[in-house]
């Protein structure tokens, strides 16, 4: 009974702070961020989330001039991000997607680190009033098939993903959301894998897309089949999760993945508006006698933060619209 009744305290407490303005108490915010952060599976040779410190030490931010792109500062301190315009963008120094295979990426041994915020709305909306969101950010995005002699390569820097997890009006978690690449997926609380209060979330070789099973309807080791409206291409593709590597909450997995609430909205970087890489290459190889040479055609920019993704702006907008879990 005094469980329940903390609990129904804290989510008071939550409606109260962000009553108009979608902000929570920090205290309050950390308690069930903490409570309900996901345990996740993924490939040991995978880029592992992280803080955006180190991806920010090795890059520089950049501007858009008539003869290309002018350095404005090396190695830009968070600080520096702080209402950049969406004409910016922030550039790995020495490697490109355009030019680069994944190999000319640093891989630099970071502390695996999950961004999370609390978002309460005033209003009921599919059984759901507080959203707690789970941002990871990863140095790279580079999807390939096959893994181990890729063909196909989707390459860039400066990857966002996020789970959601929408608790009722009681306090009780309902439902969770996971971004799969140009989309996502539900799934009832009741039918998500869980370790105690963590829901179980499986990530994607490359592309980071978040998986609420081990494989393919289930079956570990076949890998996930992309829908096309998930991807924007034509045909179905692979992706691939292992559980080589777990992190999660202390306590749940043998490397922990630390939690920093940005539920008030003050990191200086979540007001940057341009981009976390300098673009989206599609890289297709062929054979030769001296190995795979690879063609990169530029299809996009690389994606912006948190704060400019449709899902921060109406934290409710992906259990309204996205599709319920299929086991693809």
């Amino acid at each position: 009974m005094l469980g329940r009744a903390i609990g129904l305290a804290l989510l008071v407490g939550i409606a109260l702070a962000a009553a108009g303005t979608g902000r929570t108490a920090t205290p309050v915010s950390t308690t069930l961020l903490a409570r309900y952060e996901p345990v996740v599976h993924l490939y040991r040779s995978d880029w592992k989330p992280s803080a955006v410190e180190p991806f920010l030490a090795a890059a520089d931010l950049e501007r858009p001039t008539a003869g290309g792109w002018q350095v404005v500062r090396r190695s830009p301190p968070a600080s520096a991000l702080a209402h950049g315009a969406s004409s910016l963008r922030l550039d790995t120094r020495g490697c490109t997607p355009a030019r680069d295979l994944d190999s000319c990426y640093p891989r630099r041994a970071t502390p695996p680190t999950v961004y999370g915020r609390a978002w309460t709305s005033p209003t009921l909306s599919s059984g759901i009033t507080t959203v707690l969101e789970y941002w990871f950010f990863y140095p790279l995005d580079d999807w390939r098939t096959p893994p181990n002699a890729p063909v196909l390569w989707h390459m860039h820097e400066g990857d966002w993903e996020q789970v959601s997890v929408g608790l009722d009006a009681a306090g009780r978690p309902v439902s969770i959301a996971a971004s799969q690449h140009d989309l996502g997926v539900t799934r009832t609380w009741a039918r998500a894998r869980k370790r105690g209060t963590h829901p179980v979330v499986y990530i994607a070789l490359g592309s980071h897309a978040n998986y609420l099973s081990p494989g393919h309807f289930g079956a570990a080791g076949v890998p996930h089949v992309i829908p096309p409206r998930f991807s924007g291409v034509p045909l179905p593709e692979p992706d691939y999760t292992s559980s080589q590597v777990t992190l999660g909450p202390k306590g749940t997995a043998p490397t922990t993945l630390a939690v920093a609430d940005i539920s008030d909205g003050s990191a200086p970087w979540l007001s940057f508006a341009g981009a976390w890489g300098d673009g989206s290459y599609l890289l297709a190889g062929e054979t030769t006698k001296k190995g795979p040479v690879f063609t990169h055609l530029r299809v996009g920019d690389s994606p912006t933060g948190p704060a400019f993704h449709d899902v921060w702006r109406d934290p409710l907008l992906q259990f309204r619209s996205w599709p319920a879990d299929d086991g693809h």
